[in-house]
């Protein structure tokens, strides 16, 4: 339920949170410290007057909570530049373009925070003293008046570490290789944020590391400024000092299990049931006119604080269960759930991805957010360096900051001439967001005819990782669309010269010069699929995560199959080559192809026909990835271990053999094959390793070989006896194959009548000059050569897999190396075929 790494040497446990953690982060402590600063000195500078401001409770009215009462201290904080520029910073980054009542910004948010957290801490005081009354022997502390305040100063606290846009910045923010031309930093406070992460997840048992808004917001909480505040009389209500305070209000913000400062009470602010999430879901659905049905006070009266034990968890909740044994008197306190309250948890979880589905992720609020994250690493690159933190959070709202960008609005602290970045923000802020010329989703891979169910969904899974696991730093997406614009130039270009008075394409070809890669944008959400980690109580008293009317976990693991969708954005008027060379790459990258249906999802308009003849005639792409891309619409199969009929025999010299194989050919065949290949590629291999058998089996290890004529011959005759079509001395491109094996899988044969292992090694790229005018994937080596002296080969040995090329992701080259003239050891006999 949470992890929790050994602390490392330059995180010293004994020290105290706020030392260590700007202990490991002095670049970033010395940044915010300097933002901080101008932000809090208003408050610092009444604080320390004769006349000191006595500050009121205040009441604020709030559509999710009703009527807030606001504390003095908070009311003080609320009142600075520190919070309040969290105004201006809205809630769903640029999702108002979309859904224009969701005008909210982080402030709102945060005070609806502390109204969720004042009704938990008084739904939960009210259960511990029904509990207290009922179990007279094994009460329950009340919440104290300095942990009320505590968590609720952190709900005060937790957004303040959210830049312009929300989270569309975060990944700005640890983009660790920046844009070529962008000055690279040496260390620094960009640096020291993961740092930061890492730090805290050794300081506390975490549920999962925290992210770098988060890491951000801690910073600020143990800044000097903030840390005066502390010290100061303006809190001394809560009869803490400062840095327990501190400690307290960081565990919460971290959602901490265990650590300096954590209770079960730091759940309320971050975890799977928190006011956080209570607050946003309630307040995000209010704003954008969608209907969740969630009953937050349903849920709120569930909430419990439950006595941990050994004896009274689930023999499954092994973590739990060691952690309640190492406690004082074999128990501990954690937030959780009544079992009656299971009903109102499954809303919310259903809620959750309603909103994800319909309003988060929905492709005009991605393509604005794509935007927004390109046009600030446009604008680095275009400057030669990196933004500073304090040209980061310079306390304008999001539409101030785009209108800095776009140069309609001058600031004194941030200068930008990015011509790029500033036709970016002007189309965000004129609402002219880019579309989608490209959809790509699990459920879109398109899979072979005459797969089941279970077959093409698992097929589907394994190229879904694929795309994903490759896509998923904003570096890679950058990439990736910079080839995708490149090789929409290289159609432009040939297509023009094909029809030179087409008036379209002459347009298309010149509004693509004019947007430029910047307008060319990969985009593919996060996941946020998550294990259920909530404990609950059932009648019995047993405790354990609860069980659903459905499974969770499998319900979002199909939701990233079925629903996550990444998109390839750009200007509708580059659209259709756009979309056309955005297939044609994850064709060649992932040997994917998406299934009509991703067409019809975007309203794409289809490439024209006529397009496709000269893209092939120039060598961009050949016929079969042309009737993939329009006609038959499957993706590429990748080669697995049963697809390579390795004989039993062989796998009991080495189990492992057909795994490294099959593991070695998906290395270099990235997509794999079509389903027609595949089929050959069977059937070929089936006969080599039966080949190959003959081969040791037989008396050719041992006898001599004349020629490569000869090592021709006995392959061609033993692969016909196994029913495989050949194609022998065929020209090709020039040159003559050897043999051409089920019109799929070229065979190259050569011979050394001298030990050489090396024998052949230009076979696989001479190969290759065949392989790409016949669209064959795989090339066949057979090498014969003379045993080496005093060595009897092992038939395991013989087999060997090797990228064709270094720059060709898609080819690769099989190698059978076959033995003659070996002398069998001492007093054996040679033997007989």
């Amino acid at each position: 339920m949470s992890s929790r790494s050994a602390p490392s040497p330059e995180v010293p446990m004994a020290a105290s949170v706020r030392s260590t953690l700007r202990g490991v982060a002095k670049s970033l402590t010395r940044e915010i410290d300097s933002v901080c600063q101008p932000w809090l000195e208003g408050l610092h500078e009444k604080l320390s007057s004769e006349h000191s401001t006595d500050f009121q409770p205040k009441q604020v009215n709030d559509p999710i909570w009703g009527t807030i009462e606001l504390l003095p201290w908070e009311v003080a904080l609320l009142d600075t530049p520190f919070i309040q520029r969290l105004r201006g910073v809205r809630q769903l980054g640029l999702a108002q373009l979309v859904f224009p009542g969701a005008n909210h910004g982080r402030l709102e948010h945060s005070i609806g925070v502390i109204g969720a957290l004042e009704e938990a801490t008084r739904a939960l005081g009210r259960q511990v003293e029904r509990w207290n009354i009922k179990n007279p022997n094994t009460t329950i502390g009340k919440i104290d008046t300095a942990d009320r305040y505590a968590v609720r100063l952190a709900g005060l606290f937790h957004d303040v570490g959210h830049g312009p846009f929300s989270h569309a910045l975060e990944p700005v923010l640890e983009v660790s290789s920046p844009l070529e031309g962008t000055k690279r930093e040496e260390g620094g406070w960009r640096s020291e944020l993961p740092i930061v992460r890492k730090a805290l997840s050794e300081l506390y048992s975490l549920n999962k590391i925290p992210s770098s808004s988060v890491a951000i917001a801690v910073m600020m909480v143990l800044s000097e400024p903030i840390h005066k505040l502390l010290e100061s009389g303006l809190m001394s209500e809560i009869q803490l000092s400062a840095s327990k305070l501190e400690e307290r209000i960081v565990a919460a913000i971290v959602g901490a299990v265990e650590g300096p400062g954590a209770s079960y009470l730091s759940a309320l602010v971050s975890s799977q049931l928190d006011a956080d999430r209570m607050d946003y879901l309630a307040r995000d659905a209010h704003h954008a006119g969608l209907e969740i049905g969630f009953d937050t006070q349903r849920l709120l009266a569930k909430l419990e604080i439950l006595r941990v034990r050994e004896e009274n968890l689930h023999p499954t909740e092994r973590e739990l269960r060691d952690r309640a044994i190492k406690s004082d008197e074999g128990t501990f306190l954690q937030l959780g759930i009544a079992a009656s309250g299971f009903g109102s948890f499954e809303q919310m979880l259903i809620g959750r991805t309603f909103l994800y589905d319909r309003l988060y992720h929905h492709h005009k609020v991605r393509a604005a957010e794509a935007m927004a994250q390109r046009l600030m690493l446009v604008a680095e690159r275009d400057r030669g360096k990196r933004f500073t933190f304090k040209e980061i959070f310079l306390g304008v709202g999001d539409e101030t900051m785009l209108r800095i960008f776009s140069r309609e609005v001058q600031h004194a602290e941030l200068e930008t001439k990015s011509e790029a970045a500033a036709s970016l923000a002007a189309r965000i802020l004129e609402r002219d967001l880019l579309h989608r010329a490209y959809a790509f989703r699990g459920r879109f891979i398109a899979t072979p005819n005459g797969y089941d169910a279970k077959e093409m969904t698992a097929t589907q899974n394994e190229s879904w990782l694929r795309v994903v696991k490759t896509l998923e730093t904003l570096e890679s997406r950058y990439a990736l669309g910079n080839e995708i614009y490149d090789l929409a130039s290289n159609f432009c270009e040939v297509l023009s010269a094909a029809s030179p008075h087409d008036r379209e394409l002459s347009r298309i070809k010149a509004a693509l010069a004019e947007v430029g890669p910047e307008h060319v944008i990969v985009d593919l959400p996060e996941s946020k699929t998550e294990g259920i980690r909530l404990l609950a109580r059932y009648p019995n008293g047993a405790l354990r995560v609860p069980e659903f009317s459905f499974n969770p976990q499998k319900w979002a693991e199909a939701y990233d199959l079925q629903k996550r969708t990444g998109y390839v954005f750009c200007p509708k008027s580059v659209a259709p080559i756009i979309g056309m060379a955005a297939k044609t790459v994850f064709l060649k990258k992932f040997g994917v192809v998406m299934a009509q249906e991703a067409d019809g999802y975007i309203k794409a308009d289809p490439a024209p026909d006529d397009w496709t003849a000269p893209v092939i005639g120039a060598g961009i792409i050949d016929q079969r990835a042309a009737d993939l891309l329009k006609a038959k619409r499957h993706s590429l199969m990748p080669v697995r271990e049963e697809d390579l009929g390795v004989p039993d025999d062989w796998l009991k010299t080495d189990p492992d053999l057909a795994t490294k194989l099959s593991l070695q050919i998906q290395d270099c065949l990235h997509g794999g094959l079509t389903s027609e290949d595949m089929e050959a590629f069977r059937k070929v291999m089936s006969g080599l390793f039966s080949f190959a058998d003959e081969w040791f089996m037989g008396d050719y290890v041992t006898s001599d070989l004349a020629s490569e004529r000869e090592l021709q011959t006995r392959m061609a005759r033993s692969l016909r006896s196994s029913k495989i079509s050949l194609d022998e001395g065929t020209e090709v491109s020039g040159g003559e194959l050897d043999l051409f094996a089920e019109d799929a899988i070229l065979i190259e044969n050569k011979f050394s009548s001298k030990p050489k292992k090396t024998i052949g090694d230009a076979a696989g790229v001479q190969g290759r000059r065949y392989a790409i005018s016949l669209s064959s994937q795989v090339v066949v080596v057979v090498a014969g050569s003379k045993a080496a002296a005093g060595a009897f080969p092992d038939k395991a040995n013989c087999v060997s897999v090797c990228r064709v090329a270094g720059n060709d992701l898609n080819r690769v080259e099989i190698r059978f190396d076959l033995p003659f003239g070996a002398v069998p050891p001492s007093g054996e006999k040679a033997p007989k075929r």
